[in-house]
């Protein structure tokens, strides 16, 4: 695979998934809104079966591989999904200064949010199980900060990159539209960590 498509991949593969697993992350746990027993019931219905298959190709599998291209490409140098192009305004060149380190952290992040919470739920954990364990740790101060600094990781990446994945999957061609889907990207980027917020609070 030549470098031009291997960049387009890393691109997408950073940030189309992780946007649908975040969204479906965010559906799946605002349940608990609803009480402890709503939540059961989600948490059964998403952890099974194909649905878990489904989880695992589609979020774990792919954060895998972005790991992965995001090491190398740091590795060799390459430009990283989100850092800063140059000449595409003030809100693109804040946004790709931090871009870099924001997707670093939130690789971190979520590989420890999979191997803590993941590893038991494929290990055969019931939802009750997991719930308890949410419902001790949430509230420790260690990890409040562990989760607003990988869900702000996690949001800023997405405003960052997700313009670059987008354009790599063909949705984006020119640099307007890549100016206008970035302003979206923000708009997204702020939602998921409010709304991931105040599950984790």
């Amino acid at each position: 695979m030549n470098q031009a498509r291997l960049a387009r991949v890393h691109a997408l593969v950073a940030t189309v998934p992780l946007l649908v697993w975040s969204v479906f992350h965010v559906w799946e746990q605002w349940a608990a809104f609803r009480g402890r027993l709503a939540w059961l019931v989600r948490m059964r219905s998403t952890s099974g079966g194909a649905m878990i298959a489904l989880e695992v190709l589609l979020g774990v599998l792919p954060l895998v591989v972005w790991a992965v291209l995001h090491v190398r490409a740091r590795v060799v140098g390459e430009r990283l999904p989100g850092a800063a192009r140059g000449g595409e305004g003030p809100l693109a060149d804040g946004l790709g200064l931090v871009g870099p380190l924001a997707s670093s952290v939130a690789i971190v992040f979520l590989l420890w949010h999979v191997g803590w919470l993941w590893a038991a739920k494929l290990g055969g954990a019931a939802p009750v199980e997991l719930y308890d364990v949410l419902q001790r740790t949430l509230g420790l101060p260690w990890a409040l900060v562990l989760h607003a600094v990988g869900l702000a990781a996690v949001a800023w990446h997405l405003a960052a990159a997700l313009p670059d994945g987008l354009e790599a999957a063909g949705v984006v061609s020119s640099p307007e539209g890549r100016r206008s889907t970035r302003i979206v990207t923000v708009v997204i980027g702020v939602c998921l960590f409010v709304l991931a917020a105040q599950l984790v609070g």
